[in-house]
């Protein structure tokens, strides 16, 4: 037969283990989400992203004027990407009068959201001149959004 052991722990003790492994854990689980970032760009080129960026991220608005109706387009962007094209202000009078405005703006959002180059945008046949002069919209509010270039040459 085996003999039976008997092994006494204080309390004192067993609570001042439990603190410092809870302790390394905390340090640990630190250490891995700020060391090894995925996202985490060189501090060694600091004007990296400045140079690959497209856009500065953001919401920007421009207004869109139909006959006595103002509209407010709202791109939202990141610093590479077009998320949403959409109009602010659209209300069930003005979704009457213009039907083709809605529906217009979806297709190039889905387009634009999808990084396609405003010079390879496929306008539909029935809604080619609303696309038209939302692109112009578009594009305007997007010259507000633009990362502006330095004027040094390398």
């Amino acid at each position: 037969m085996s003999k039976t052991k008997i092994v006494v722990v204080k309390m004192k003790e067993l609570i001042f283990t439990i603190v410092l492994v809870c302790l390394g854990i905390l340090i640990l689980l630190l250490l891995m989400m700020f060391l090894f970032s995925k996202d985490d760009k060189s501090p060694a080129d600091p004007t990296q992203t400045e140079e690959t960026a497209l856009y500065h991220a953001g919401v920007y608005t421009s207004v869109l004027t139909l006959n006595d109706t103002s509209l407010n387009l709202e791109v939202v962007c990141d610093t590479n990407h077009i998320n949403s094209v959409r109009l602010v202000n659209l209300d069930e009078s003005v979704t009457t009068m213009y039907p083709l405005l809605h529906p217009a703006l979806e297709e190039l959002e889905l387009q634009l959201s999808n990084d396609v180059p405003f010079d390879e945008l496929q306008l539909t046949e029935s809604s080619k001149y609303t696309q038209t002069l939302l692109l112009e919209v578009i594009e305007h509010t997007l010259e507000k959004a633009k990362v502006k270039e330095s004027g040094s040459s390398k």
